[in-house]
């Protein structure tokens, strides 16, 4: 058995400057980890709660009983809470306060709260207090994805922590992918899964199909193709997200600049994209964006792309 913290790729230097904080006797008690989904939070905090409750070593000795029942998820001085369905609720916090109420056996007691920004409000503010003065002893790593979707009061009780995407050198010592994955991936594990998967390779292809027939087709408002595929507001915004990957390519491709170009398999298309003036492919850019974001604000999926469509086509 190892630390966790060992296995971490990418963010060691915060972890340095957290463990000497450990050190030092002078660690903040709540602490909110921000940054992109599957590059290593949760394992960050889990390695952590390795550390302050390891009593052989406060950096975590990875050997004793204390540090094989965190790996575990078994420790009694540790509490993990995650979405129950599409939330955290009132009674999974009411939890958190039930088990801060009970006499600690372990000393340290740490409390990690994954895909925290989606405490509904209620849950949150029975943890406010809390947050603001844990007892003796207390530590709290709260993880998102970003600070915008927490409430301002935790945003202001914690100690906000920045991780950085990992790199795809990070990402290939670990798994064996095509170089386009490995950068398209934008430094997440989960991402990488996602690309890797049979279903999402498809969609990719579908999406260029579609953007093809954006680009070419006259009659694209009457095609049935796109329409079916765009019902599904997630999947729309999947493959307007990839449209976006092409196109910022084909700039890079214009710029000389190839070693930023992500969607390396696709040479034929990004060369074609690249045919294209920049002032246009800047343009589709920012209103595909816009249309990602319509669709995640629940427009009709058909009038977001046909205005799409009538408003970006050359």
């Amino acid at each position: 058995m190892a630390r966790m913290l060992d296995f971490v790729l990418g963010h060691q230097e915060t972890i340095k400057k957290m463990v000497e904080s450990f050190e030092q006797g002078k660690p903040g008690q709540t602490y909110l980890f921000v940054g992109p989904t599957g590059i290593g939070k949760k394992l960050t905090a889990m390695g952590l709660a390795q550390a302050l409750l390891c009593p052989q070593s406060p950096r975590g000795c990875g050997k004793c009983p204390s540090c094989f029942r965190i790996s575990q998820g078994t420790h009694e001085g540790l509490k993990v809470v995650e979405p129950a369905g599409a939330q955290i609720k009132m009674e999974q916090a009411r939890e958190v306060i039930e088990f801060l109420s009970l006499k600690s056996l372990t000393g340290n007691r740490v409390v990690i709260i994954d895909q925290a920004q989606s405490l509904n409000p209620q849950a949150a503010n029975s943890l406010l207090k809390t947050l603001e003065e844990p007892p003796p002893g207390t530590f709290f790593f709260l993880i998102a994805p970003s600070v915008a979707g927490l409430m301002a009061t935790i945003r202001s009780r914690s100690r906000i922590v920045q991780f950085k995407p990992l790199t795809a050198e990070d990402l290939a010592r670990k798994t064996k992918a095509a170089t386009w994955a490995l950068r398209a991936a934008g430094g997440s594990f989960e991402k990488l899964a996602q690309l890797q998967d049979g279903p999402e390779q498809e969609l990719r292809q579908k999406s260029i199909d579609i953007l093809n027939l954006f680009l070419e087709d006259r009659d694209f408002l009457l095609n049935e193709i796109w329409r079916t595929e765009f019902k599904d507001r997630s999947q729309g915004q999947r493959l307007l997200s990839y449209w976006v990957s092409f196109m910022k390519d084909a700039i890079y491709l214009q710029e000389g600049v190839k070693t930023q170009i992500v969607n390396l398999d696709q040479a034929p298309l990004i060369k074609a994209l690249a045919e294209y003036s920049r002032e246009f492919l800047l343009n589709l850019i920012q209103k595909s964006l816009r249309a990602e974001q319509a669709l995640g604000a629940n427009r009709d999926p058909q009038l977001v792309v046909e205005e799409l469509y009538i408003t970006s086509r050359p």
